[in-house]
């Protein structure tokens, strides 16, 4: 009987051959969709998890004020880890870029050379790919560095500049502003010589554990290392440290001059008490003063030791050589490819699940469709001894069949070139990373091959065992169920929309199918749209947001603020968002500063927040958060006092008089200085500036950079919606071929007849879109902080009005449009439907 049965299994393909295709179409759109995401991402982990190996990714860095001594050195390694010097220097370019110039590495951190050749003499040099890209910049090129001029002699990237930023507090990528080139040993020491970098040489080194050390061991060892001020070669350096000592100074030369005049004075009572006065009273006196000089001379002695120990306790400004150190899991540089892909693969294989079991529902409506239509010939199939579960297994295997060709030829083209370049091209278009050579992780052919089948068994054979569970005699009799909904009253209301409800209530089926097509749909779309208002918020709030022109960022602060400058005070701080640690900076400013609209407090734990941070980590007015200082080992707590519009960065506002005791500092001490035009400051003193124009180049990057996604997702959500919705108000006309077929033979025109049968559709999609949109809007914004958790911005995903009466609008018109090829369907009813499916 099955091979019988077997035989209607093509006819039924050939019936309905449009409908099948067009459900396959989509099935291998979202499938070549989800594989090639979760392909890519996958190749972007593993290949970036084997650069790190064969590379010799760095466990971490750290930074010194001068290099370490060869003894230093010797000490460290002695412990088992790897050391390597990964100095640099920035230099400007002509077309305002930066350069930051390395000199080859050796053991840590190693190049991957994607193009040409390593720099082997001193005129050769290798640039980082990205910046390459950028600047159109090719094998054989010249470039200017400073007073030197080199040729490009390979290009490629380096595994600890992943995301090639040029702070580790930059919020974007920006490589037509900022890369890395590489050149000999010999090469750097000439350009160090001839002094035309931007700021002073930064003492970078990279480490190894080895498993012999943990990284806080590491740390704590580098601690120790104390550096001597007379040793530095900074003359900024110098300068600052006699602005930080002078107090000790004065107070040393004061009690030194002291004892040195108490000495003199000793000496010179010494010297008259041996020339003779002749006068007795006058001798005795004169030795008197001499005797008490000379005690007066011991004591202050003796006040200076002990004042020289009470000042080097209370003055203790030995200094450590560490400015900073991070882990690498801490640096926002390093797999910063392979973090961003984690998210898109677990939100990939989640996604085309739920995707899955919508085509399969709509699969499993067509085959119930064809039940009732086959209900006599079951029954008769029943009464010859044929079982259910034969007919289970007829009725599935069409369902299943499709779903498995159609997921492996999307799998197939997912895993193709075609597929995976699309969706890879973009992280290429980011981050720096080597060509990676495609993975085919086993799960992932299972999940494309096996999971469209198994979610369409799984979903048909809930939907339909229903329909197979009658007496056989009600299937030859064709009788239906009794629907309650018939029994519903609907008053006085005119025929037409009395029959339209009523219409709506018998394919009510049909109709939430269409409604939850339309929500999987717009949940697509949301995320296209969340991407595109978040950049665009970032691009328009970032330049809004930012009113000073300069930002200095001091190494060596002056004696008094530059005029025309306003002071600040700034620690880098951590805080944890789903699994990240983020950076967050505390600024500590005077209530005049006219850069900020911040309403200060004199609370050193009442605090003005960001709105980029209270978006990112869902904080309110009234809540407490912490923050983790790793450099001391401390943590903070703060309750958040107001929250104050600005998108820039995550910043946590105090005054500056508060932050300065806090954190132990001078009520002089700043490290930053704000100006709204261009200061006088010597280059050497700074860690860096940044400029307005910079912000806003790096604000515009993140739009350009979603922009495919925000077409694709846009495209994909349409065409799921569109298909969906026209075959399912087609399985509502083929359903009622029967009652047409009759109100023609009444005389009825088409135009009435889509009346009656389609328009009540509008309704549906109507109320379906007015709670669909806001509903996966909703849900969209729960999800979405997950997916962007390792990004350092703000998240504000607010929608202008417009643009929900813009999505709205567009569903309305997907509708009609749909409604008017649907038309032609109505025209192709045959009369002679009515004759058919009589007792």
């Amino acid at each position: 009987m099955q091979k019988i049965l077997s035989k209607r299994i093509l006819r039924d393909l050939k019936e309905n051959c449009m409908r099948y295709l067009a459900l396959s179409a989509l099935i291998i759109l979202c499938m070549y969709v989800i594989i090639s995401l979760i392909g890519t991402a996958d190749t972007i982990i593993i290949g970036t998890e084997k650069l790190a190996e064969s590379n010799y990714l760095e466990d971490g860095e750290f930074s010194l004020f001068v290099p370490l001594s060869d003894k230093e050195t010797e000490e460290l390694t002695d412990k088992g880890i790897t050391l390597e010097e990964q100095f640099y220097l920035d230099y400007a370019m002509e077309d305002g870029s930066t350069l930051r110039v390395f000199q080859n590495r050796k053991k840590i951190n190693i190049i991957e050379i994607v193009e040409g050749k390593e720099a082997e003499n001193d005129t050769e040099l290798v640039v980082e790919r990205r910046f390459a890209k950028e600047h159109d910049i090719e094998i054989g090129d010249s470039i200017v560095i400073g007073d030197d001029i080199f040729v490009v002699v390979g290009i490629g990237c380096s595994p600890d500049y992943d995301a090639p930023l040029k702070d580790f507090t930059d919020g974007s990528v920006d490589s037509f502003q900022f890369g890395t080139v590489f050149v000999t040993e010999e090469a750097y020491k000439q350009l160090l010589s001839e002094g035309g970098s931007l700021k002073a040489e930064e003492y970078v080194y990279a480490y190894l554990l080895n498993g012999e050390m943990t990284d806080e061991e590491l740390r704590d060892k580098v601690e120790e290392l104390k550096v001597d001020a007379d040793s530095m070669p900074d003359d900024f350096f110098q300068e600052y440290w006699e602005e930080m000592t002078a107090d000790k100074t004065e107070l040393e030369d004061g009690i030194d001059s002291l004892v040195e005049g108490s000495g003199e004075l000793a000496n010179g009572l010494s010297e008259l008490n041996e020339i003779p006065l002749g006068i007795p009273a006058l001798e005795q006196g004169v030795l008197s003063a001499y005797e008490g000089a000379k005690e007066l001379n011991d004591g202050l002695g003796e006040l200076q030791n002990k004042t020289d120990e009470l000042i080097d306790e209370y003055f203790n400004f030995e200094i450590s050589n560490l400015r900073s150190f991070l882990k690498a899991e801490d640096n926002p540089r390093i797999m910063a490819a392979a973090n961003d892909q984690v998210l898109n693969k677990y939100g990939g294989l989640l996604a085309g699940g739920i995707v899955l079991v919508l085509f399969a529902y709509v699969i499993s409506v067509f085959v119930v469709y064809g039940i009732e239509k086959e209900n006599t010939t079951i029954g008769a199939l029943y009464a010859l001894g044929v079982n259910r579960n034969q007919l289970m297994l007829h009725y599935l295997c069409l369902p299943v069949v499709v779903s498995f060709l159609a997921g492996a030829i999307g799998c197939m083209i997912g895993f193709a070139s075609i597929g995976g370049s699309t969706i890879m091209g973009s992280c290429y278009e980011y981050f720096s990373i080597p060509n990676m050579e495609s993975v085919y992780p086993p799960y992932l052919i299972v999940y494309g091959l096996v999971l469209p089948p198994v979610i369409s068994a799984l979903v048909n054979w809930i939907v339909i065992r229903g329909k197979l569970n009658r007496p056989a005699l009600q299937m030859l009799k064709n009788e239906q169920k009794s629907q309650p909904m018939k029994q519903i009253k609907l008053g006085k209301m005119n025929f037409v929309r009395a029959f339209r409800i009523r219409q709506i209530m018998r394919e009510a089926r049909t109709s939430l199918t269409v409604v939850g097509g339309m929500f999987i749909s717009l949940l697509i779309l949301m995320l296209g749209l969340n991407c595109y208002v978040m950049c665009q918020h970032i691009s328009k709030d970032n330049k809004a947001d930012t009113k000073f022109e300069y930002l200095y960022t001091y190494k060596y602060p002056e004696e008094t603020v530059p005029e025309g400058g306003y002071e600040a005070f700034t620690k880098t701080v951590k805080k944890e968002n789903m699994g990240y640690n983020l950076d967050v900076a505390i600024l500590g400013i005077e209530e005049d500063n006219p850069f900020f609209d911040v309403n200060l407090t004199d609370s050193k734990s009442d605090v003005v927040i960001s709105s980029a941070m209270a978006e990112k980590y869902g904080l309110k007015k009234g809540d407490v958060f912490v923050v983790e200082d790793e450099e001391a080992k401390m943590h903070y707590a703060f309750t958040v006092h107001d929250i104050t519009q600005y998108a820039t960065s995550f910043y946590i506002f105090m005054d500056i008089d508060c932050m300065r005791e806090m954190f132990g500092e001078d009520e002089d001490y700043y490290n930053q200085v704000f100006s709204d035009k261009e200061l006088d400051i010597p280059t050497g003193r700074l860690y860096g500036v940044t400029t307005k124009k910079d912000i806003e180049k790096s604000a515009d990057v993140f739009i350009q950079q979603m922009m495919p996604m925000v077409v694709m997702m846009t495209v994909v959500s349409s065409l799921i919606f569109a298909v969906v919705m026209y075959l399912m108000m087609k399985v509502m006309i083929d359903r009622c071929a029967f009652h047409i077929s009759m109100v023609k033979v009444f005389g009825y025109r088409t135009k009435e007849i889509k009346k009656l049968y389609l328009d009540g559709n509008f309704y549906v999609i109507a109320v379906g879109a007015a709670v669909c949109i806001p509903m996966a809007k909703k849900c969209m914004d729960l999800m979405y902080p997950l997916m962007v958790s390792n990004v350092n911005c703000g998240m504000n995903l607010h929608y202008p009005w417009r643009m929900y009466v813009i999505v709205y609008a567009a569903v309305l018109v997907m509708y009609f449009v749909m409604n008017g090829l649907l038309t032609s369907k109505l025209k192709k009813v045959n009369l002679a439907e009515v004759l058919k499916n009589r007792e």
